[in-house]
């Protein structure tokens, strides 16, 4: 995704507090942090933002399909304090920044799933958002993904596998 779209989100954050990029992701869930994900080894950390009200990681994906970095997989994976009003809208901002074309929607494990796809540019990317909602906090995960002409036959699947890892591994 062009760099613009895959700060889009972390931008929303600036008014919450500032953004940090340490060197490696929290990798295991610790009660005193709001936001508890383990990436695969290949993931490459973009942005790191560990507490609230937002708390939020956005890493890239290799992708084999595009040597030029031109179009690129990210993920985001946020969590949202249910006690911040400011929280709570850049959420919703965050939800309604694309059009959703070929909308569905699932629930799996308590989340709920919305698949779709946009147009960035000249490229049609894929969705797949996450949200759930606990007590605390509202726990949100989009995927993107370009649907490029190399894309290897399974890439679609891959991805939807990564995807559904990811919401029983956040907390």
């Amino acid at each position: 995704m062009r760099l613009s779209l895959i700060f889009a989100a972390a931008t929303l954050l600036a008014s919450c507090s500032d953004l940090t990029n340490p060197p490696n992701p929290v990798t295991e869930a610790d009660p005193l942090k709001p936001l508890s994900v383990n990436p695969p080894a290949h993931w490459r950390l973009l942005v790191d933002k560990p507490n609230f009200p937002v708390a939020m990681s956005i890493f890239n994906i290799p992708n084999p399909a595009d040597p030029a970095g031109k179009e690129s997989t990210n993920v985001v994976v946020a969590a949202y304090a249910a006690d911040s009003k400011p929280a709570q809208d850049t959420l919703a901002t965050t939800k309604k920044r694309f059009a959703k074309s070929n909308l569905t929607t699932r629930n799996q494990a308590g989340w709920e799933v919305e698949s779709y796809s946009e147009i960035q540019g000249v490229t049609r990317y894929r969705f797949l958002d996450g949200t759930k909602v606990q007590v605390d906090k509202t726990l949100f995960i989009r995927l993107a993904w370009p649907t490029l002409p190399a894309n290897a036959p399974d890439y679609d699947a891959e991805m939807q596998k990564s995807f559904d890892q990811l919401l029983s591994q956040v907390h």
